[in-house]
């Protein structure tokens, strides 16, 4: 799966979580946990960590959990969330027969795919209402359009700047567009998943496992699941 169908996959998961975002918050929800379920399953591969089933385990239950404390609960709980993926990251390599190779690449590489998803559940801790629906709608713009930049065929460097250009741009334009989200906010959701799908795009074009299918998907997940801790900060922003 090359660069262009990993944009082209971001892109669509970003449309679909644009409409989710004017539905019911559980089936914003159900979604995002949807994403982070197929994050999970291809992250171990991605970075091509020693065991592949017990870290997709891991960071699907620590999914699990963070949606749950978000969605039933406040985004304090998210704090409890992640130190308890730190210490089911040590178990899982405590549980290891293989003589544990990699050890230290291993925690990092799982404690790193268990943060992502908990910047997930910042997407359901925007909240409901007019605000919290148009703020989604404007991050999930902004995604689409970086991830479509990430498609033109030109120099990585030329792309990374397009990509983040295109965004600000895009939820700038959003921002005009829904006057409860506004421009400057726009704009800075944008302008930070911008920078975020262009260092992804960049990075990921590093790694030869991001050709196959699972892996590609889980890269094509991440600029949708990681703003969306971002978002929350920014609706925050807008509440107070």
């Amino acid at each position: 799966m090359g660069a262009s169908t990993r944009a082209a996959v971001t892109a669509l998961g970003a449309a679909v979580l644009a409409l989710a975002g004017f539905a019911a918050r559980d089936v914003l929800t159900g979604l995002v946990l949807l994403l982070c379920l197929v994050f999970a399953l291809g992250w171990p591969r991605l970075i091509d960590l020693p065991t592949y089933r017990g870290a997709s385990l891991v960071i699907a239950g620590t999914a699990i959990a963070a949606l749950a404390a978000v969605r039933f609960g406040t985004v304090a709980g998210l704090a409890i969330v992640a130190g308890l993926a730190v210490v089911a990251a040590f178990v899982h390599q405590m549980l290891r027969r293989d003589g544990r190779p990699r050890l230290v690449e291993s925690v990092a590489g799982v404690v790193t795919g268990c943060a992502v998803v908990v910047s997930a559940a910042g997407w359901v801790a925007v909240g409901e209402g007019l605000t919290a629906e148009s703020l989604v709608v404007a991050g999930a713009a902004s995604i689409a359009a970086a991830a479509a930049a990430t498609a033109v065929p030109a120099r990585t460097e030329l792309v990374a700047v397009l990509a983040t250009v295109v965004a600000g741009a895009a939820g700038l334009l959003a921002g005009l567009l829904l006057e409860l989200v506004g421009p400057v906010p726009g704009l800075l959701v944008g302008l930070a998943v911008g920078i975020l799908t262009a260092a992804l795009h960049v990075l990921f074009g590093l790694f030869p496992a991001s050709s196959r299918v699972r892996p590609a998907l889980s890269a094509a997940m991440l600029p949708l699941l990681v703003p969306g801790m971002a978002v929350h900060l920014v609706a925050g922003l807008l509440s107070a």
